[in-house]
């Protein structure tokens, strides 16, 4: 069995609204680490998280449940939360228990009522954060409008890190916009290739933000931008790194959890972007039975 410190360990929770498909990602991040073998569906009650009788055959999440992997010999726990309202209390508590939160929401629509609790509870504990939009491959898929919204809502401190190469039907993988590269295919099996001619206009432009949020991130690369100056790709690098440590940078990613696209990079932000135990501050309760 693999051995890891405790700086070699991340906790990290997703949340979202009921339907957003994080069950589906915590089963296909297992399945792309190798932690399992196949892949389970929510529809047939054969996903590891789903474990519960009721959960099965209500095809829903009724507990919160944990799922660990390794990626790069870091052992990443994930916690996936229920989304239904009816188990808000779900949600809080494993907010108390990560030292990160991905919210996920589908690409089909605006951030309903469950990403909103979500993204409030973790901004209130000031929780490391990234957004992945999901379900790419559906019909009516629009990162564009998702990215827009939140951007209108929440401003430059969201970072799309990703764009999708093509949607629904016509969904091959994604462009990581920090090395300007795409990224083909689905599960294990994707190629890192140039950027397809027609999609760079778009990548640039989705670049400029990225690196506008980057700056945001630190103070002395801040001052740099709007001097009008370029950001190097390792002050770029450092910004996000920073800002996505101090709750400032909210890095957005995409995919498709039933396709299996897009998950090597959101591995990779846990190992990379987000904190282990040692790097959180102190937490402090409250014993049950003391006097208040």
């Amino acid at each position: 069995m693999q051995q890891n410190g405790v700086e070699a360990i991340r906790n990290v929770g997703l949340f979202g609204h009921q339907g957003s498909g994080k069950t589906s990602l915590t089963e296909a991040l297992l399945y792309v680490a190798g932690a399992i073998d196949r892949l389970g569906r929510t529809d047939d009650g054969t996903t590891v998280c789903d474990f519960d009788s009721e959960e099965q055959k209500r095809h829903i999440s009724i507990n919160t449940a944990i799922a660990a992997l390794f990626w790069h010999d870091v052992r990443i726990n994930i916690v996936d939360t229920p989304g239904y309202l009816d188990f808000i209390g779900e949600v809080q508590s494993a907010m108390q228990v990560v030292e990160a939160a991905v919210i996920v929401t589908p690409a089909q629509n605006e951030p309903e009522v469950g990403f909103d609790i979500a993204w409030n509870t973790a901004a209130a504990r000031n929780l490391p954060r990234a957004v992945f939009v999901n379900k790419m491959d559906r019909e009516n898929a629009d990162f564009d409008a998702v990215v827009t919204g939140l951007r209108a809502k929440y401003g430059n401190c969201i970072a799309p890190m990703q764009i999708p190469i093509g949607s629904g039907e016509t969904l091959k993988g994604v462009i990581d916009l920090i090395e300007m590269k795409a990224f083909l295919g689905t599960g294990r099996d994707v190629e890192c290739v140039e950027i397809p001619a027609d999609l760079m206009q778009e990548a640039q432009r989705y670049r400029e933000l990225l690196v506008e949020s980057a700056a945001e991130g630190d103070d002395e690369l801040i001052e740099k931008f709007l001097g009008g100056e370029q950001l190097s790709h390792d002050e770029v690098v450092r910004g996000l790194h920073e800002g996505i440590d101090a709750g400032k940078v909210i890095p957005v990613l995409c995919g498709s959890a039933s396709k299996d696209i897009g998950m090597t990079d959101l591995l990779d932000i846990f190992v990379h972007e987000f904190p282990n135990p040692t790097e959180v501050g102190k937490v402090h309760g409250v014993h049950p039975t003391a006097a208040t």
